[in-house]
């Protein structure tokens, strides 16, 4: 019977199961929602909904009955926590990566530290949404609930706790909790001492690839597995869509791009610089270096609302208006994790007269996220990252071939287009293949196909208008 290897995809409002066969062959996925909570600041999230969806997604693909499963490893949303008792049974709902209730909390612990210093330890600024912060949040607030809590993983360490009774994560997931230093590879203790913390209390840190553990008899048996499937520590999600898009050399970058763009690039060393581009260690070698670009992809939906247009659409006839509108400018609203460039978080409009409509809008937020994210490859290469080579970019965008063309007109980059869709699962499906020995090798082998799109004739038209959005944005800082 054929081996199949299986990635879960834990989302924040969905769980995506992937298989792979042992030729690296896709040959069945799965999807299953859940629900998100959010009101005001707070939004969280039932941790045991993530296990009841992967639950019923790899019983679906069991169910097709074309393998043997293997092995299984998860890639996960990073920043959520879940708080669990000596029982393993969770206490509350978990606090999600958007939960921003702990501000004053976040306000403290960069005074307590300093933001160089959280920066320079776990690759990521200080922020209300950080875990760090949360925890502080929770041990004021409920109190009585925290001094019960046994263990407080992330969704990663959540997961391979339900699936093997271990509670482990990779530095990847512990360091975007702002508790894992990069540097040091250990939880900071004085941290933890201001949490009121043992390590204990946290999941084991293991490397991302390294074995967890074999299912355990429940588990086996609601997913109608063997109790011999072994399970693989995934995870965070950019780094397994890294993998799943063949993003594993260095100077090559991806740019996903969904709701938010995250720009991720390898690099030899940590990536450290001024615009706080976040850093950590890649599972197959080197480092990673992630930011969100801007708020591109939600303004796009904006935009398509707004005007009831669909967005292929909206795209499509930008394309007719390339190279008419010299100095109209949209920016998108920064939003997230962006880099420090400038202090604005709002979004800007300038140039617009009566004469245009919704198709140059479109076609100056297209040019705003191509400028956009040139800017942050500036950044990444201002902060040392000199030898950028190639784009690959996943997600919704990659519809547009326009808008690949104009990211390659203004970066002078080829730019590639993954055609697969749920790179972040398959990225985790080939951790389970090779437990993270020759991932490289693996992940350029099974990444699947791209297109390539190469700058066009309109290459030094947008390189000039580059620079003018560039002396515009300065005056909208």
């Amino acid at each position: 019977m054929m081996k199949l290897y299986i990635g879960i995809d834990v989302g924040t409002t969905s769980l995506k199961a992937l298989a792979l066969d042992e030729n690296g062959e896709c040959v069945a996925t799965a999807k299953k929602t859940y629900e998100l909570f959010a009101s005001g600041a707070e939004a969280t999230q039932n941790a045991d909904d993530w296990y009841a969806a992967a639950v019923s997604a790899i019983r679906e693909i069991v169910a097709k009955n074309i393998g043997e499963v293997c092995s299984i490893s998860v890639s996960a949303q990073g920043g959520a926590t879940v708080l669990l008792d000596k029982f393993g049974k969770t206490l509350t709902p978990a606090y999600s990566w958007m939960d921003n209730r702990a501000s004053r909390e976040s306000e403290e612990l960069k005074e307590k530290f300093g933001n160089d210093l959280i920066y320079s330890r776990y690759g990521w600024r200080m922020q209300p949404n950080a875990d760090a912060a949360k925890l502080l949040w929770m041990k004021r607030n409920i109190s009585e609930i925290y001094e019960k809590v046994a263990s407080f993983p992330s969704t990663l360490g959540f997961i391979n706790q339900r699936l093997t009774g271990r509670i482990v994560e990779d530095p990847t997931c512990a360091a975007i909790r702002r508790l894992y230093d990069i540097n040091e590879g250990k939880i900071s203790a004085d941290m933890l001492d201001l949490l009121a913390l043992t390590e204990d209390k946290l999941p084991v840190t293991l490397p991302t690839g390294a074995f967890v553990g074999n299912l355990t008899a429940d588990a086996a048996r609601e997913l109608g597995l063997s109790e011999s499937v072994r399970v693989y520590n995934g995870a965070h999600d950019q780094y397994c869509a890294s993998l799943g898009s063949g993003i594993v050399e260095i100077g090559q970058l991806m740019l996903a791009t969904g709701t938010a763009w995250v720009l991720f690039g390898v690099t030899e060393a940590p990536l450290f610089g001024e615009s706080r581009i976040s850093p950590c260690i890649h599972p197959a070698g080197g480092y990673g270096a992630l930011s969100t670009v801007t708020g591109i992809g939600a303004a796009f939906e904006w935009l398509s609302k707004l005007t009831d247009t669909p967005i292929p659409e909206l795209s499509a006839e930008a394309e007719h208006l390339r190279g008419k509108n010299d100095n109209f400018f949209f920016r998108p609203s920064a939003t997230g994790t962006g880099l420090l460039i400038g202090k604005s978080l709002g979004g800007h409009i300038s140039g617009m007269t009566i004469g245009h409509g919704k198709y140059d809008l479109a076609l100056a937020l297209m040019e705003g996220a191509a400028f956009e994210t040139a800017l942050v490859i500036e950044e990444y290469k201002k902060s040392g990252m000199t030898d950028v080579t190639s784009i690959t970019m996943t997600g919704g965008a990659t519809a547009s071939r326009f808008w690949q063309s104009l990211i390659a007109d203004v970066t002078g980059l080829d730019v590639y287009a993954s055609v697969q869709t749920d790179s972040p699962a398959l990225g985790a499906a080939m951790l389970a293949a090779c437990g993270g020995d020759n991932i490289a090798s693996l992940s350029k082998q099974f990444s699947g196909e791209k297109t390539k799109v190469s700058p066009s004739e309109y290459s030094e038209y947008y390189r000039e208008k580059f620079e003018r959005y560039k002396d515009w944005r300065k005056t909208h800082q």
